[in-house]
């Protein structure tokens, strides 16, 4: 890229007179901004919305069961062994639960410091590779594009992973061309414990997408001789020293789990959708457009203006990087929305040399695109705003996020009307500058994803398990057995403070789905806990529930209760009730 389309956002501070020109502070600010702005967008009320289930439910008590049970090898849920995935991601949450206590914000902690560290990671690559306006910009569209912003709030695995990936794939591009011998030894390191953390964070695809991407970058530029340059031999011994202690101990303490994991949580979830996930062969081309929004509407324009004489090595990286994971999930029998979450940062940093590349070519048609990510926003806002007073035009989804959001929306519609005419107003006046657009830019999506933010609060409550807990927490003693009929909240323990386990009832071929315990349950036919067993089919319920001495709260479905009072053999009282359960003990 010539040096004149890094210029415009370069830190000219001085006008003809010797003055600093208000345009040149700004400029001079922005990548001030693009961090406090990633700090309030990460980080503003992280601990408001109540945990999401099953996934956030889940992995918050799972953290919450290491400090309680001080086991930092086996992960447990609801006090039985599960080990569907590996520790590290649950060691990032325990730690945060004892830094900062058990809250919804800490176990988000690790997530929203991991997308951080992607928006970090993204700018150094670029600035280092392109200049200081890409670096800018992939920031800013990284940060703002709704998938990752809303798995940076989440207690999920792929944030984190993301985050080593792409500090990985970095670090070797870097290592590749770096002449320093001390500095590529600094990046190899960096490169070999970032694949090995991904690997500890959610097994072999932590080194596999990584690995796939290197491989097709030295087989296109026909760069072997690189690997000479990259210590393959000791950063091979580093990589086995992250990864094989945990690996080795989870192995010796339960026999047959390196096989079922590393073969029917990885090769057969690969090939076959034995976990009813499958999706269509086009599926992950349409959660890339929306989850890149609103970036995503910029794609034509930008493809359409392509001078591929920047098609260079870097770009031929980014295209891999972005392109071999979405082609290795396209393939996958197993298809979720987060999975293809790596190739976003590859994506911001391709869609920024870009828009750079059309501002340097022509500022009017870079504008023209930017305006659609206005008008999409626009757009968004009035079918939420007519969806407020007629919700059958709202999915059952967003109907819980968009009620008690209408007065933020109306602000932020005017705010988004008023900015518009005055850029309106400055492009026809021929009076803006890409440091006054790329704070406009910022500000709507700021004020966007604040909106979403209240959104997701709203709808957290009608997929919590928090506010059942808060119905039976002034029912409970310490004699109290909690049992769950028939179903699974798996935040339940988290927002009850349980320290021992709840009984769940429901039939074996359930099991597995409601405790994601298909190793176990593989196993033996009877999975105990420290307490003793802790799930039961029906009939063995009925006998305990005629036996127990200890004062029973059970929680089912409203539509459950008839059919418990049946196999009980004895009608049951509703104490409480909260959406669709009820919680009930002896009549």
């Amino acid at each position: 890229m010539s040096n004149s389309a890094v210029s415009k956002f370069s830190p000219n501070l001085h006008d003809r007179a010797g003055r600093s020109t208000p345009a040149a502070k700004l400029d001079f600010c922005l990548p001030y901004i693009l961090t406090g702005g990633a700090l309030l967008l990460l980080f503003y009320q992280l601990g408001a919305a109540a945990l999401f289930e099953p996934d956030e439910g889940r992995n918050a008590e799972k953290a919450r069961e290491i400090l309680l049970l001080r086991d930092w090898v086996t992960p447990h849920e609801n006090f039985h062994p599960v080990l569907d995935k590996p520790i590290f991601f649950y060691w990032l949450i325990a730690l945060c639960y004892k830094l900062f206590g058990v809250s919804e914000a800490a176990a988000r902690l690790p997530s929203g410091l991991a997308a951080l560290g992607c928006v970090a990671v993204v700018y150094w690559f670029a600035r280092a590779h392109w200049g200081r306006a890409v670096a800018l910009w992939s920031g800013l569209i990284l940060l703002t594009c709704v998938e990752f912003f809303l798995l940076a709030r989440l207690v999920i695995f792929d944030m984190a992973m993301t985050f080593a990936i792409t500090l990985g794939l970095s670090a070797f591009y870097q290592a590749s061309l770096c002449e320093d011998r001390w500095r590529r030894k600094g990046l190899c390191f960096l490169m070999y414990s970032a694949f090995g953390i991904a690997t500890l964070i959610k097994g072999l695809i932590g080194v596999v997408l990584p690995g796939m991407v290197i491989f097709g970058y030295l087989l296109l530029t026909n760069s072997w001789p690189v690997l000479r340059r990259l210590y393959l031999i000791p950063g091979t011994l580093l990589f086995l020293a992250i990864v094989l202690p945990w690996y080795v101990e989870a192995g010796a303490r339960h026999e047959g789990y390196l096989r079922y994991f590393f073969w029917e949580e990885h090769f057969l979830r690969f090939t076959r959708d034995a976990f009813n996930r499958g999706e269509p062969w086009y599926y992950f081309f349409f959660v890339a457009w929306v989850g890149f929004f609103p970036w995503s509407l910029l794609w034509p324009a930008l493809c359409s203006r392509a001078r591929w004489t920047l098609f260079d090595n870097k770009a031929l990286f980014l295209i891999l990087w972005a392109g071999l994971p979405f082609l290795f999930f396209s393939g996958s029998h197993s298809k979720l929305p987060h999975y293809i979450l790596p190739i976003f940062p590859a994506l911001a940093l391709l869609s920024a040399a870009r828009l750079v590349a059309l501002f340097e070519a022509s500022a009017e048609r870079a504008m023209k695109a930017l305006s659609l990510t206005w008008l999409a926003h626009a757009a968004v806002v009035l079918y939420f705003l007519v969806g407020h007073w007629l919700p059958a035009i709202l999915p059952r989804a967003l109907l819980a996020g968009v009620a008690g959001i209408s007065r933020p929306l109306w602000f932020y519609g005017a705010a988004l009307v008023a900015l518009s005419a005055f850029f309106s107003f400055a492009r026809f006046t021929r009076r803006w500058g890409e440091g006054q657009i790329y704070l406009a830019q910022m500000l709507i999506m700021t004020g966007f994803l604040i909106l979403l933010t209240h959104a997701m609060f709203n709808a957290s409550l009608q997929r919590s398990a928090k506010l059942v807990a808060q119905e039976a927490r002034p029912l409970l003693t310490p004699e109290t057995q909690v049992v769950v009929y028939d179903s699974y909240l798996a935040g339940l323990g988290f927002y009850l403070d349980s320290e021992k386990p709840l009984w769940v009832v429901t039939h074996s071929k359930k099991a597995g789905t409601f405790i994601g315990n298909y190793y176990v349950l593989g196993k033996r036919t009877s999975p105990g806990t420290r307490w003793g067993k802790a799930l039961f089919e029906f009939d063995e319920f009925a006998a305990r529930w005629r036996s127990a001495e200890q004062p029973l709260l059970v929680l089912a479905k409203a539509k459950n209760k008839v059919r418990l009072d049946q196999q009980v053999g004895a009608p049951t009282k509703v104490v409480a009730s909260v959406h669709d359960y009820v919680w009930l003990v002896r009549h």
